[in-house]
Parts: structure tokens; C-alpha cells; sequence
């Protein structure tokens, strides 16, 4: 039987929903998303910190604990709240970093974002987070404005310099053009004036499930 939210769950009071209704982003401020932000938390300081032995034996069990009780709400993916909260920063959920969404039309998007050590590279941004926060942004616009669904069929980055941690960096991302299936995109990472990195990408609505063949 697939688990369902319970009528007091986070999911029947936010509501959800695959659909993004592309629109700048307001922080939330219910139990939920202080969870989510606890979590964010927690990422954080465990890659600051360097426990002795016996109080890293106590966390890990503390945190097995905390991820007991979670358990005991799973629900489906359909259910489930964590990355489908399109309206705050980052969507519920903590793997891509959270951008908060200023300004939206039908072709662009302009969005900030602030990382710590969680995502750092050696005393920048780890090279494999930005494919991740442009691939959110570019995936976000590519799929809004009443658009069929498409999904990530090629991303190209070029990093044209280091980008810092700490420190409130912006996001944009362009709709270039779309032709039947495919859609065309571009982005840009920048540190004020300075270009950090920029990508090219291509989203592709796939194509509806076909009969199988039985002869």
C-alpha cells in the first residue's frame, strides 16, 4: 500500500505540487520549513566540525534517532513536500542549493544565492555545485509559463573564475528559442559585475510512453 499524508501532514496544509508556478520566492515560516532549514543546518556544521570520537559516536546515534522518526512519515513521492514548496528559497529540500527568486518573466529569471563550507571546493565553490544551481535555474524557466514538461538533455559550463563562498552571488537564466520538443537556454553566475561561469543547455519535452509492441 503506498503511504499517503496524514490530514495534519505538512503536505495537506502547503499542498505540494509538480507544478511550478514560477514566481519570486518568499521564505517560509512554518514548522516545515524550519525543519528544512535545521537540515541545511546540520550539513553545515557537520563539514565544519571535527568531533572526537565519543561525541561523534553520540550524534550519529542522536541523528539515527531523528531519521527513525522521519521514517515513520514517509510517504510516496507524489506526498511528499520536500522539493515541490515552489514559492521559498530552494523548495523544501537542501541538495541544490537554495535561490532566492527576484525577478521572473516569460524568457529570463534572476535569482541569489549564498553558500558556506557545505559546498566548497577548497576555499571556493566546488566545481560540481554550479552544474546543479544552473541546471535549477535553467530547468525551473525552461518548464514555466504553461510550457509541457521538459527535462535536461544537455548542459555545457564554462567556469571563467573562482567562485567565492560567503558571500550573496547571482543566477540568471534565458530562454534562447524552442523549436517543437527542444528548448534552448543560457545562464550566467556573477559575483556583482564579474563573470564566475556561464552555460548553455538544451530541455527536451519527452515524448508520450508508446504501446509496446507484442507481435
Amino acid at each position: 500500500m503506498t503511504p499517503t499524508p496524514s490530514s495534519s501532514s505538512a503536505a495537506a496544509r502547503l499542498q505540494p505540487s509538480w507544478q511550478d508556478q514560477l514566481q519570486p520566492t518568499t521564505p517560509g515560516a512554518d514548522e516545515f520549513a524550519e525543519l528544512t532549514e535545521a537540515v541545511a543546518l546540520l550539513a553545515e556544521s557537520f563539514t565544519r566540525s571535527d568531533p572526537p570520537p565519543e561525541v561523534a559516536a553520540v550524534l550519529a546515534a542522536r541523528i539515527r534517532d531523528i531519521a527513525a522518526v522521519l521514517a515513520d512519515h514517509e510517504v510516496a513521492e507524489d506526498g511528499q513536500p520536500g522539493g515541490k514548496l515552489w514559492d521559498r528559497p530552494g523548495r523544501g529540500q537542501i541538495l541544490t542549493p537554495a535561490l532566492h527568486i527576484d525577478e521572473v518573466t516569460a524568457e529570463a529569471v534572476r535569482a541569489r544565492f549564498t553558500l558556506g563550507r557545505f559546498h566548497s571546493g577548497r576555499d571556493a565553490l566546488n566545481g560540481g555545485v554550479t552544474p546543479m544551481i544552473f541546471d535549477e535555474a535553467l530547468s525551473r524557466l525552461a518548464n514555466a509559463g504553461g510550457r509541457p514538461w521538459a527535462r535536461t538533455a544537455h548542459l555545457a559550463v564554462d567556469y571563467r573564475a573562482p567562485a567565492p563562498l560567503h558571500r550573496e552571488l547571482s543566477v540568471t537564466a534565458e530562454l534562447l528559442g524552442e523549436d517543437g520538443r527542444k528548448r534552448w537556454m543560457r545562464g550566467e553566475i556573477r559575483d556583482g559585475t564579474t563573470l564566475l561561469a556561464e552555460a548553455t543547455g538544451l530541455w527536451i519535452v519527452p515524448r508520450p510512453p508508446q504501446p509496446r509492441d507484442h507481435t
